[in-house]
């Protein structure tokens, strides 16, 4: 999959935008003075210094290259011994080669020996440490992206692989940059190449580089707790825990489709229910941060590959301490005294007060558990294991808890009528639709009262599905009712919307919106929710939000909230920073005039339905499809003898085909006529024409496993196409016919 910075035009834009973003910014002019004055110092230093403890101790623990975070490895050991101070002043101060591919191997050697001697003295490899202090020895072939998975992702993103060396990583880095801009023209613009890396992998995640907090790169940062309300509420459980998660790091690092990600999710728990495969997945990319969806191939993200590498816990402790929901109650709590599992669930139930069973608290333990940072003791209480005694030193702020939620009183739970809304009269409603489809469509007035009665029935949940095959009327018939409903004439009124759904809706967020995890008093908004808050004012009119295509995703993942309070006209929670802390209120009564009409396609692309969806919606079929009463017919400007070969060979093929739902609906048809009209105006008209945009715009829908029904499609295909002297189109159905009798399928795309 190509990188979004992989052509020089892409680099040389982003990096406009992140030197645009930070040119007057004062943390950043800051970092690179620190930095400058740093290689300055280092280079002086060199190689007089290079064994002294207290230069050491500034090259290691003071350097402004990039912030190594809290609770990072402790070098000290290595540094206080004397054989190590030896060998990295001599192996610090031999002169890199000339030849490009011997100096890198030599820094390769190096990085190698500085791992493995670092792990020995210290416990563990102190990986961004490693990175920086070469960057400063070597300035000229390193980059301040110091921890490497992230440095692997921009080289990415910029045409590298994920599986190359970090040496290689940084040098491929700094020349691609130096090719965009050229060749540096003096110190301080050397500095700026050195820091402009770390700029387009902020750039990349955040896309708004104005808001990062550079400022704190080379000094001891500390971790900054998101408030309880912004936080993931605990960890799923997963069979295996942290083992399995390590299983599962390979096959991301080279890209899983969610069908492979899901097969690989069911080797690994051979008991979880097919339903709940989307959820182990959201643990892996979502609670753990450890992977992320490009398309529809999901692929380790900077944390990710970090723990590929190094199959340490300590990987995830930022994002765990800070960003899940808990994890820092336990950790301090045991820090205080060991305490029974009751006692542990009973306190993680008064900081989530919707924890009322144990479901989720004992998730959360056994996670901590798997992880190496609690263990439970003879006297069956747990305690803090040593890692975990490292991991809640760092949590140097009061762990926060969700606010309780105020009761609701039982009176306004009770539905509305929706006879107060005044909605038009069926015959209004006709009158409507006809005048706003005008003749370029119609719609049959059963169809339209069935629709009608299906969404208002019931005094909240007005909900329809309309189903059938693609170009058949769905969309049309849906936003011509909702404005012929709502009195509207275009679909951009405030009282009608069309959400186009997407694939990949996996959660609420794309129609409810969600707290932005970077600015804690902003929510990012969205169309349905923008639609629903208008109801939710303007109770006495009719809203209709029409989800286009909506089992492109599926909808029990993304409406779930909605499909539970339109029920029982309860509540949505859209967040819980408080009523004051933002426009959006915390939480909304489902409003009893929004009507929601989604449509459906049903092919290889799309996903069925549930019970929960259809239990909810009134479902209509659109798959009876009248060739003879599209209304294009009338204005189609062909030859008459023309025109009526063209309805006679669509009208035969939709017969044929339809006993196997492989038929076609009004926008094909549309699109044949249009085509045959357009080629009358450049070319005489002929056979050959019908011939090419049937095979263009019919045929290739066509596939199927060998069975009757199949078969007997394609043989009265055949006959209708060669009644009618469509040689190319005869043909290539007389090889699907072949296909079928060789292999027992047939496919128009072989």
């Amino acid at each position: 999959m190509a990188g979004k910075l992989d052509s020089d035009g892409a680099l040389k834009s982003a990096i406009d935008s992140v030197q645009a973003a930070t040119a007057t910014a004062a943390w950043a002019q800051e970092w690179y003075a620190r930095l400058g004055a740093f290689l300055v110092e280092v280079r002086a230093a060199a190689p007089s210094k290079l064994a002294d403890p207290a230069f050491l101790l500034r090259l290691w623990d003071e350097n402004p290259v990039a912030g190594t975070g809290a609770g990072t490895v402790k070098i000290a050991p290595a540094l206080k011994n004397e054989q190590f101070r030896a060998w990295f002043a001599e192996e610090a101060s031999r002169a890199l080669p000339s030849d490009r591919v011997q100096a890198e191997a030599q820094l390769k050697h190096f990085y190698t020996e500085l791992r493995t001697r670092t792990k020995e003295l210290c416990g563990r490899t102190p990986s961004l440490k490693i990175n920086r202090v070469l960057c400063a020895l070597y300035p000229d072939h390193f980059t301040c992206l110091a921890d490497v998975g992230a440095l692997l992702t921009l080289h990415k993103e910029m045409g590298g692989s994920t599986t190359d060396h970090p040496i290689d990583a940084h040098q491929a880095i700094r020349s691609r940059v130096d090719t965009v801009l050229g060749a540096a023209a003096a110190d301080d613009e050397e500095v700026r190449r050195i820091c402009l890396p770390w700029l387009l992998y902020d750039w990349l995640n955040r896309e708004n580089v104005g808001e990062s907090e550079q400022a704190e790169l080379g000094s001891p940062a500390t971790l900054k707790p998101l408030p309880a309300t912004l936080r993931r509420k605990g960890l799923t459980a997963m069979k295996g825990g942290f083992q399995t998660l390590l299983s599962f790091m390979e096959d991301l690092r080279e890209g899983l489709t969610r069908e492979e990600f899901a097969s690989l999710m069911q080797q690994a728990n051979p008991d979880l229910a097919s339903g709940s495969l989307g959820a182990a997945i959201n643990v892996v990319a979502r609670e753990f941060d450890l992977c992320r969806r490009e398309g529809d191939t999901y692929r380790l993200s900077a944390r990710g590959l970090n723990l590929l590498e190094t199959q340490d816990p300590d990987e995830l402790r930022d994002h765990l301490l800070t960003k899940v929901l808990g994890i820092d109650h336990v950790l301090t709590r045991l820090a205080r005294e060991p305490s029974t599992k009751p006692e542990l669930v009973s306190l993680l139930q008064t900081i989530h007060p919707g924890w009322t069973s144990d479901f989720a608290p004992t998730s959360l333990l056994g996670w901590l558990v798997s992880l190496d940072l609690i263990a439970l003791r003879s006297d069956r209480k747990y305690a803090l294991t040593p890692r975990g005694v490292q991991w809640a030193e760092l949590v140097t702020w009061t762990p926060q808890a969700l606010p309780s939620q105020p009761d609701v009183p039982a009176e306004k739970l009770q539905p509305v009528s929706a006879g107060t809304l005044g909605l038009p009269s069926f015959t209004q409603l006709t009158q409507r639709i006809a005048a706003l489809a005008g003749s370029g469509m119609r719609f049959d007035p059963l169809l339209v009262s069935q629709l009608h009665a299906g969404l208002w029935a019931h005094p909240v949940r007005h909900f329809a599905v309309l189903s059938g095959i693609s170009g058949s009327g769905k969309t049309q018939l849906a936003v011509n009712y909702a404005l012929a409903l709502t009195g509207s004439e275009q679909a951009t009124t405030t009282n009608v919307r069309i959400i186009p759904v997407q694939p990949g809706w996996f959660d609420p967020s794309p129609l409810l919106g969600y707290v932005n995890p970077l600015q804690e008093t902003s929510y990012r908004g969205a169309p349905f929710l923008e639609l629903l808050l208008r109801a939710v004012d303007d109770p006495t009119q009719p809203y209709v939000a029409v989800l286009d295509e909506m089992n492109l995703s599926h909808p029990e993942q993304y409406l779930a909230p909605v499909l539970s309070a339109m029920e029982t006209h309860g509540w949505l929670d859209l967040h819980q920073l408080g009523q004051d802390a933002i426009a959006v209120p915390a939480r909304v009564q489902y409003p009893a005039n929004l009507a929601i009409i989604g449509t459906l396609n049903m092919d290889e692309t799309t996903h069925g339905l549930s019970d929960k969806v259809l239990d909810r919606a009134y479902t209509l079929e659109f798959w009876d499809i009248d060739v003879d009463g599209f209304p294009g017919w009338k204005t189609a400007d062909l030859p008459t003898a023309l025109k009526e070969r063209t309805r006679a060979v669509l009208n035969g093929l939709g017969k044929a085909l339809s006993p196997v739902r492989l038929h076609f609906g009004w926008r094909t048809i549309d699109d044949v006529v249009r085509h045959m009209e357009f080629m009358a105006t450049v070319t005489t008209v002929n056979g050959d024409t019908l011939d090419a945009v049937i095979y263009a715009k019919v045929l290739p829908k066509l596939r199927g496993d060998a069975n009757p029904r199949f078969q007997d499609a394609l043989q009265d295909a055949r006959k209708v196409l060669g009644d009618h002297d469509l040689k190319r189109c005869e043909r290539k159905v007389k090889e699907m016919q072949e296909d079928l009798k060789q292999t027992g399928s047939a496919r128009f795309w072989r």
